[in-house]
C-alpha cells in the first residue's frame, strides 16, 4: 500500500463532509455525473498545466544541462498539489453520489 493512500482516503472523508455541509445530496444521477464531469475537468487542467511546465520548462533545463531553477521547482509542485486537491475533490463527488443514491426510490427491476 503506497505510503500515504491512507492519509488520502481520510481527506477524501474530509472533503466529503465539507460538501455535505455545505450543498445537498444529488438529486439525481445526472446531477451527480454533471459535478463528477466538472470536478474530473478541474483535475484535467491542473495535469495538463504540470506536464506543461515538465515538458517544456523542465525539459529544456535539463536538456540545456541548466541548474532547474527553485522557483520553476516550486511552480511545478504547487501545480502537482493542486492537481491532487482535485483529484480528491473527484474522490469525494464519486462517493457523494453513491451515499446519494441510496436515497432515491428504488426502480423497479427488469422483468426479463
Amino acid at each position: 500500500m503506497d505510503a500515504v493512500e491512507k492519509d488520502v482516503r481520510l481527506l477524501v472523508k474530509k472533503e466529503l463532509r465539507a460538501a455535505n455541509q455545505n450543498f445537498p445530496m444529488f438529486h439525481s444521477a445526472h446531477e451527480g455525473w454533471a459535478v463528477i464531469r466538472e470536478e474530473m475537468s478541474e483535475a484535467e487542467v491542473e495535469r495538463y498545466l504540470l506536464d506543461r511546465w515538465i515538458e517544456e520548462r523542465l525539459w529544456n533545463e535539463v536538456k540545456g544541462d541548466l541548474q532547474i531553477p527553485k522557483e520553476d521547482l516550486k511552480e511545478m509542485q504547487y501545480r502537482a498539489v493542486h492537481m491532487a486537491v482535485e483529484a480528491i475533490q473527484l474522490a469525494a463527488m464519486i462517493c457523494k453520489l453513491e451515499r446519494s443514491q441510496r436515497r432515491w426510490p428504488k426502480k423497479m427491476e427488469q422483468l426479463f
